[in-house]
């Protein structure tokens, strides 16, 4: 039991990070409280350190870590960087909260979540998500059984506009586009809801719409570097008979959304817009509670981070005490083996 604050770092101070920000200043000084701050841009390292004036600052993340007195480490920077910080962090004593997406492909989410075992600490994904009102309750619902079995899901991330506020469509940096940089989320909270199976085999075709399509309100410099998929529809089969199809698109003409369905034994439910409805006695029965505070992003970082770090407060942040390492496994897989299929043009087994 700690009987002081959290000691945190922040390594990548964009604006995810002051979404933390906010939620650990909400938390209080006397349960959390940041004491580094590491990003390569100055400017960002300048603007973090007005919100954290007593914090060390730092452009090398191994600087940042090097006093090794950190107990929790939240990693917010790009794919490509998140193997290297996050065994850093561990090696250095630090739980780690990095955000999704998790890592560039399974091998290296092996090496961090084998690393986090050996050193007995935590490596959690930030799936914010999850900590929703609706999240929760659908998480619940689904397990308690009262809604039947899930046995079909559709999962959707579209876009009007590709992310270009930061480099997804980079493969060496993003480690994938529409499926590993937006698509994930809402896949990773429909496997969560529906009970966590295991993927058994997956197929999936991609293409890249840009710059046929939204190429003329892009600028020119992104042209250049743009070499991730835009487009990506899927299908997974997991171990319980649960089937999937996912859809991505980035250069999308209807709604900019993402969400997710489950079609059960007894119902359906979908996580945006919020709804539930059941099969009573043959007739289609809307069931959706009214709940308050849904959809808030910013709330459910709060949540998370507060679950998170009380946990470690207590001691009890200990591997798959807060998130199942298998779950963060499996959603790795399932991207990889997506990426796989669409360039071999066959299904994968996993």
């Amino acid at each position: 039991m700690l009987d002081r604050a959290v000691r945190i770092g922040m390594i990548g101070c964009g604006t995810q990070a002051h979404v933390h920000f906010g939620a650990l200043q909400a938390l209080g000084a006397e349960i959390a409280i940041v004491t580094a701050i590491c990003d390569l841009d100055d400017e960002r390292l300048a603007k973090a350190g007005e919100v954290w004036p007593e914090a060390r600052r730092a452009t090398d993340y191994r600087a940042m870590l090097e006093p090794a007195d950190l107990d929790l480490v939240i990693v917010a920077t790009m794919p490509n960087t998140h193997e290297a910080m996050s065994l850093a962090s561990l090696d250095a004593g630090a739980h780690v909260l990095c955000e999704k997406p998790f890592m560039m492909n399974v091998e290296q989410a092996e090496n961090v979540l084998a690393k986090a075992a050996d050193t007995g600490l935590q490596i959690q994904l930030g799936t914010n998500m999850r900590y929703m009102p609706s999240s929760q309750y659908l998480h619940d619902l689904v397990r308690g059984g009262s809604i039947g079995e899930p046995v079909f899901g559709k999962v959707w991330g579209c876009h009007d506009i590709p992310p270009v506020w930061a480099p997804h469509y980079h493969l060496a940096t993003s480690g994938g586009g529409v499926l590993a940089s937006t698509l994930v989320h809402a896949l990773d909270l429909a496997m969560w809801v529906g009970g966590s199976p295991n993927p058994i085999t997956v197929s999936a075709a991609t293409r890249q719409l840009f710059p046929g399509k939204r190429g003329a309100k892009v600028a020119p410099e992104i042209h250049a570097r743009y070499d991730a998929e835009d487009l990506i529809g899927g299908f997974v089969r997991f171990d319980n008979g649960t089937f999937f199809s996912l859809e991505g698109n980035w250069c999308s003409e209807g709604k900019d959304w993402h969400s997710f369905e489950l079609t059960t034994t007894r119902g359906t439910i979908t996580g945006a817009p919020f709804s539930i409805k059941a099969d009573i006695d043959g007739a289609i029965v809307d069931q959706t509670p009214p709940l308050a505070g849904d959809g808030d992003w910013g709330k459910s970082v709060y949540v998370q981070d507060a679950a998170l770090i009380a946990k470690i407060r207590t001691d009890s942040a200990q591997p798959e005490a807060v998130q199942d390492a298998r779950q963060l496994l499996n959603l790795q897989k399932v991207i990889d083996a997506c990426y796989e299929s669409a360039r071999s043009g066959r299904e994968v087994a996993l």
